[in-house]
Formats: structure tokens, sequence, C-alpha cells
């Protein structure tokens, strides 16, 4: 089932705001962060010539050149330019979100740890943006909605692995797994998450990651 709120990373929207105050003077791309559209999938890059199409009733929400979010909501034809509509690029924002597109927030570039960004018309990336998903691959703080069912999502789904989640504070630990074809699991039962809580995200054969929960009452909105 499609997630049209498909947004990673976690941690996306609030850095945003956080650094969108620091700009640069140049034209830069548009990034799609969720989409109800088929054609455009979260993770399409948009040069300034590109052009947008959102039918009605669909919509997309876009990090613009500046930091800030936009959704625009259908009908629309326009080109990625009319969007930034000459605001100035924040290339640390910038680099920070193209960086976070490749790898998925990992620190190693693997194969088995890696997701790409796309253009129209590429290769969507593996791992959805959202606010309740946890991506295995990502290593420090993650913003999650206080009260969602929370997953823990993966890059690849080609072999089934089990995954160890160890609360650092209590020592306590759970057990869960995805199926060949899965790219997300629930949050396991038996280990509630807490707010600010870190926890040790265990993979055979993969990196160890260490994440730091914080707990959202209210997700951001557009700027």
């Amino acid at each position: 089932m499609r997630d049209v709120r498909s947004r990673a990373w976690a941690v996306l929207a609030v850095a945003l705001m956080l650094l969108a105050s620091d700009g640069a003077q140049a034209q830069g791309e548009v990034y799609v962060i969720e989409s109800s559209v088929p054609s455009i999938s979260v993770g399409t890059g948009l040069a300034p010539a590109d052009r947008l199409s959102v039918p009605a009733g669909d919509y997309v929400r876009v990090v613009l050149p500046s930091g800030k979010t936009q959704t625009i909501k259908g009908p629309f034809q326009g080109a990625a330019s009319d969007l930034a509509n000459g605001q100035a690029t924040n290339d640390g924002v910038m680099a920070w979100l193209r960086t976070l597109l490749e790898t998925g927030g990992s620190t190693q570039r693997t194969s088995g740890a890696t997701r790409s960004m796309r253009r129209a018309g590429g290769v969507a990336p593996q791992v959805a943006f959202s606010w309740t998903a946890i991506p295995v691959t990502w290593e420090g703080d993650i913003c999650v909605q206080r009260g969602a069912a929370l997953a823990l999502a993966r890059p690849s789904t080609a072999r089934p692995e089990q995954v160890t989640v160890v609360d650092a504070a209590s020592k306590a630990q759970a057990q869960t797994g995805w199926a060949v074809g899965q790219n997300t699991v629930p949050w396991p039962a038996a280990l509630p998450p807490r707010p600010e809580g870190i926890y040790l995200l265990m993979i055979p054969d993969r990196a160890r990651r260490q994440v730091k929960l914080h707990m959202l009452d209210r997700l951001p909105g557009d700027d």
C-alpha cells in the first residue's frame, strides 16, 4: 500500500526548519519529500527547467532551494522554477539533503545500506520518508509522531533479516525481523519506545546503529 506520507527521514523537516535561515545566492533543485502522484516518487530532484504535473485531487510536498517546504495541490502544471520563484539557495541544506537521499542516513556507502535519489522517470528510492518509520541505516536523532505505531524500515528486501532493538538505558531488548519482500516491520511491542529514548539497532552483517527518538506532539506543517 502506497504511503503518501513518505518523508523518512524523520529528522528531515525539523532540520530543514533549523537550517533554513542560512542562505546562499544561487538557483537550485527542488526535492520531493511527499507525494500522492504515482509518477512522482519521494526523492525526485527537479532542476529549475523540469516540468511538474500534479492532477486534481493529488498533491506533492517539496523542499525549495531555500530549505523551506511547500505543498502543491492539483491541478498544477508548471516548471520547478515557478515554485522556487527566484529564492536564494541554501547550499548547506541542499548538500545535506542530497547526501541524505543518496545514503538514507548511512555512514557506510555499501549496497546494503544505501538508497539513491532520482529525477522524474528514474528509479524511486527504496526507503520512504515517514514520520513513523525509523530507517535502520540512520545514525543519530530521529523525530517521530508521538502516539503513532512506529516501524523499522530497511532499504533492501532481497533477503530475510533479523534486528535486535536494545534500550540503551534499561538494557531491555526485543527482536523482530523482515521477510523477503518486506521494507518495514512494526517496532517490537515488547519494547515500548520512550520519548528521548536511545536505542541500539543490531542486524547481522550490518554496522550497529544508535538512534535517539524525539516524540513530536505536532508535526511540522508548511511554512
